[in-house]
């Protein structure tokens, strides 16, 4: 059983293609935190999405309760979703950082690893 391509890298070598990484990965989380931060400056549209979350939980128990019509003023469906997607990716973002940070502060420099394609890509390897 063979197995597959394995890549050499020393404990600095993977330690500058994370670094890399993370700086990336940083620019990802500031632009998704930013986002976040305007939402959540907007008191109204907060209101609206704790609201229509748990009220949502509620219409569940009482599935002969009527679909309600929401205001102009009330977050839409497709705003909730964006908010929803958006704080996914925050956390994906953010576990994704730890992971590497965790792998950067145990790595030394001069060990040499045996890499997978899948890992090597992971750590930011690039052409």
């Amino acid at each position: 059983m063979t197995k597959g391509l394995r890549f050499k890298k020393t404990g600095r070598e993977v330690k500058a293609a994370v670094s890399k990484r993370i700086e990336r990965l940083q620019g990802r989380l500031a632009r998704r935190d930013h986002a976040l931060d305007e939402f959540l400056n907007d008191r109204v549209m907060v209101r609206s999405l704790l609201i229509r979350a748990i009220g949502g939980r509620v219409r569940r128990r009482n599935p002969s309760d009527a679909t309600p019509l929401y205001p102009e003023t009330d977050i839409s469906g497709e705003q909730m979703e964006e908010v929803r997607k958006i704080c996914e990716r925050i956390f994906e973002l953010e576990a994704e950082l730890r992971r590497l940070r965790l792998l950067v502060s145990h790595l030394a420099d001069d060990e040499v690893f045996e890499l997978s394609f899948a890992q090597l890509s992971s750590y930011g390897f690039e052409p």
